[in-house]
């Protein structure tokens, strides 16, 4: 299944009610600061109108960027979030 990488400006409450959102479409995700990569089968446009959605009932507002995660390169993550980003790369 396909990575996307979901960035987003929400504090703490915000991201919690992202993450809340992300469960209901996908089995599978890595929450990092200001961030969640998420393996889920729907399009990128459609897990941000999901997102967005659930921003607006928790009466948030904020930016959200969506984009398929095709050649990641990175520093810095646990060896845990290394291994679960490696398990679902093709």
């Amino acid at each position: 299944m396909p990575l996307l990488l979901v960035a987003h400006d929400q504090a703490a409450d915000g991201a919690l009610a992202l993450e809340d959102a992300v469960w209901q479409l996908a089995e599978s995700h890595l929450t990092l600061p200001g961030s969640l990569l998420v393996e889920t089968a729907v399009s990128p446009r459609y897990l941000n109108e999901h997102l967005l959605g659930a921003m607006r009932r928790a009466d948030l507002q904020g930016t959200l960027l969506v984009v398929p995660v095709a050649a990641p390169s990175w520093s810095g993550l646990s060896p845990e979030a290394e291994e679960w980003i490696r398990a679902r790369l093709p």
